[in-house]
C-alpha cells in the first residue's frame, strides 16, 4: 500500500508510528492516480511511503484537514477515470462540507474517523444498491463489537446509522456508478466517532451522538489506528464475501445486528420533503433483500422514510 500525505508528522502520530515518508517525485512516479493526487494536494506538497499491509487497497490518502468532502472528490475522480488498479482509501482527521446520507450534515471532529473508499467491481452485483451499504454497515459494526474493552454492543438503525445504546456513533453512505447491469465503481463513505461526540440537531429519530471511548471499560481510550486498521480489514472481508456471490450472508449479518427487528416502529416521511409526517406503524418482522422493512399487518413494504422506535 502506498500512502500519500501532506503532513507526515500527523500521519505517523495518528496512524502509523515510526514510518518514514519521503517527498513525492512526480517525474519518477507517474501513475493513473496523478489526477487524484493533484486533486487532494493542490499545493503540490506531497509525501509518500510504502506500507506493508496485505489488502485489496493499494493507495491511502491521509490528510489532517480536508477543505472539501473526500467522498465527493472520489465520486468526481471515478467519473473521470475509466480504470483503476486496486482500491483507494482516503482518510481525513477533520474537514469542511462533510455530509452523510441524503446530504445530511456530518460534523467532522479531530479524533474521529472520516474514511472514503473507492472500489471497482466491474461486474454484475445482485442488489447492488443495498449490498454496498450493508457491506459498510457490517464492517463498522464488527469493528466496534470486536474491541476488547467495549461495554455496549453496536447495532444498525435502518438504514445506515450505527448506534451504541441508541446513540449514534457512526454512519455510512454509498454512491454507485452503474452501466446496464454492471456495477463499475462504488464510493463508500464512513464516519465513526472515536474520541469525540458531536452535538446533533434535535431529531426524533436519533436521540443523541456518542463516541466509542465513552463505552469502554476502565476508562481505556482507543486511539485512531486501533480502530482504522481493523476497519479496513473488515471492509475487505465483507467485499470479498460479496464478490463470492454470498450477498445473503451479508444480509443475515445486517439483520442479526439490526436495532429494530422485533420492535414496534413508526415510519415518517423524509424531513427533506417537509415536516415529517407519520406514514405507518407496526412491528418489524423482516428486512428484504433490497433493504425494505416488512411490518406485521402492513401490506406494503417500507422502502423509504425515517424510522422511530415506538416508546
Amino acid at each position: 500500500m502506498i500512502i500519500y500525505t501532506d503532513n507526515p508528522e500527523y500521519a505517523t502520530n495518528t496512524l502509523i508510528p515510526s514510518i518514514a515518508f519521503h517527498q513525492h517525485n512526480p517525474k519518477t512516479n507517474e501513475t493513473e492516480y496523478t489526477y487524484l493526487i493533484q486533486r487532494f494536494f493542490p499545493d503540490g506538497k506531497i509525501y509518500e511511503t510504502e506500507y506493508s499491509f496485505p489488502s485489496i487497497f493499494d493507495y491511502l490518502v491521509v490528510k489532517q484537514f480536508s477543505p472539501s468532502s473526500q467522498f465527493d472528490q472520489l465520486i468526481e475522480y471515478s467519473r473521470r477515470v475509466n480504470q483503476i488498479k486496486g482500491g483507494i482509501l482516503c482518510f481525513s482527521g477533520s474537514g469542511k462540507d462533510f455530509h452523510g446520507f441524503h446530504q445530511r450534515e456530518w460534523a467532522s471532529l479531530e479524533g474521529n474517523i472520516h474514511l472514503s473508499i473507492l472500489l471497482q467491481p466491474e461486474r454484475r452485483v445482485d442488489h447492488a444498491n443495498a449490498a454496498f451499504l450493508i457491506l459498510a454497515a457490517n464492517a463498522v459494526t464488527k469493528t466496534i463489537n470486536d474491541l476488547e474493552k467495549i461495554q455496549s454492543k453496536a447495532s444498525i438503525h435502518w438504514v445506515n446509522d450505527i448506534l451504541i445504546e441508541q446513540q449514534k456513533v457512526g454512519g455510512v453512505l454509498v454512491q454507485s456508478q452503474v452501466r446496464g447491469e454492471i456495477t463499475e465503481k462504488v464510493v463508500i463513505g464512513i464516519g465513526i466517532n472515536v474520541e469525540k461526540k458531536p452535538e446533533l440537531r434535535s431529531d426524533p429519530f436519533v436521540k443523541a451522538a456518542t463516541a466509542i471511548n465513552y463505552h469502554v471499560e476502565n476508562k481505556k481510550h482507543y486511539v485512531m489506528r486501533e480502530i482504522l486498521w481493523p476497519l479496513i480489514i473488515n471492509l475487505e472481508m465483507q467485499y470479498v464475501t460479496l464478490m463470492e456471490n454470498r450477498y445473503l450472508d451479508l444480509l443475515d449479518s445486517y439483520i442479526k445486528h439490526s436495532l429494530i427487528i422485533g420492535k414496534v416502529v413508526e415510519v415518517y416521511s423524509d424531513p427533506r420533503e417537509g415536516s415529517p409526517e407519520r406514514v405507518t406503524m407496526g412491528k418489524v418482522i423482516s428486512i428484504t433483500e433490497d433493504l425494505e422493512l416488512i411490518l406485521e399487518g402492513v401490506e406494503q413494504p417500507v422502502r423509504k422514510g425515517r424510522v422511530k422506535i415506538f416508546d
